[in-house]
């Protein structure tokens, strides 16, 4: 069971890492060779770092200074989108789970991921320019984060099958990231489309939204902040299933039926009581596979104001505090 207490919070972000250059020059290095691995040498991302310039700036501005910081090219750091990778050559990266529970302490948004194992050693929260913070390895848009609203947001990996019109997903999320409220944040989701999908839930406290977004096309599956919902790595609506690509992820099938059952049984209510659903869910499915399992854990309390981050199974929870929104009058 994650202990809550006694982890400090750190109201500033998490401690400069060493070195953080060549971690990003590694990470890029490793997924670099599973693309060429599937056929696909590094040029095949400069298109979509095209896109990222001429339609987020801020963005490709980011990721250019990074890269250059690193001495590598700007599009090689689309390959830490595990979402690009899956698209272009298939496998499986940062699987996992989302979570939304409105319970007696307010509603909390949390993600579970199962990364590789460099990933997970590297993965921060970092707190942006903007006020918000991002979830995320060096080099990397991100998984998951808060808004400079304040507002929490998750993601998940879809897989479509063939490359969509759009942008990286880790993209859009640093777009959404910077957003002032979860109304601007909905309309970049409205217009912005995908290369690959993502599952987005988003929550401020008062209104909960769960997007499929999947290449070009996206649909609104939950809205209200009363209404609990998981969600995985498929589509649940019929008319983007349409367009997944084939086999859909079995893992990802046996995820969600373990976590329909357990979060029927356990309906879990608050920060504590996620995380141990997580942790729950990933041993049943997984009980013969650990390294399968999603285990580097995302959670924000909304009402409270505050965020954790559990790199890997048996690490201690990391703390932030962010400003909470006042209730609805």
């Amino acid at each position: 069971m994650p202990e809550l207490h006694p982890e400090p919070e750190l109201e500033d972000g998490l401690d400069d890492p060493v070195g953080v250059e060549e971690q990003t020059r590694e990470l890029v290095a490793g997924r670099l060779a599973q693309l060429r691995e599937g056929g696909v040498e590094l040029d095949a991302l400069a298109p979509f770092f095209a896109r990222v310039r001429a339609q987020l700036p801020e963005q490709a501005d980011a990721l250019a200074s990074w890269a250059a910081a690193c001495d590598l090219p700007a599009h090689a750091l689309l390959a830490l989108d595990g979402g690009v990778v899956e698209t272009l050559v298939g496998g499986e990266h940062e699987r996992g789970l989302s979570l939304y529970v409105a319970g007696p302490d307010g509603p909390v948004l949390a993600g579970a991921w199962q990364l590789e194992p460099a990933f997970a050693e590297h993965i921060e929260l970092r707190a942006l320019d903007h006020g918000g913070w991002r979830l995320a390895v060096p080099g990397s848009l991100g998984l998951a984060g808060v808004t400079r609203g304040g507002a929490a947001l998750t993601s998940l990996h879809l897989r479509p099958a063939a490359p969509g019109p759009g942008l990286p997903g880790s993209a859009v999320l640093d777009a959404l990231l910077a957003a002032d409220s979860l109304a601007a944040a909905r309309a970049s989701i409205e217009t912005l489309d995908l290369v690959d999908g993502r599952c987005w839930m988003l929550a401020d406290g008062h209104t909960f939204l769960g997007f499929e977004h999947l290449g070009g096309a996206r649909i609104l599956t939950r809205v209200g902040p009363k209404t609990g919902h998981v969600h995985v790595n498929h589509c649940f609506d019929p008319s983007l299933r349409q367009r997944e690509a084939r086999p859909r992820s079995p893992e990802s099938f046996r995820r969600l039926e373990l976590a329909s059952t357990l979060y029927v049984q356990r309906r879990p209510e608050t920060l504590a009581g996620v995380l141990d659903f997580f942790d729950a869910v990933e041993e049943a499915a997984f009980a013969s596979a650990p390294r399968r399992r999603a285990e580097t854990l995302f959670a924000v309390e909304l009402a409270s104001g505050r965020a954790c981050l559990r790199r890997r199974a048996g690490d201690p929870l990391e703390w932030i505090r962010f400003p909470a929104l006042e209730p609805p009058p």
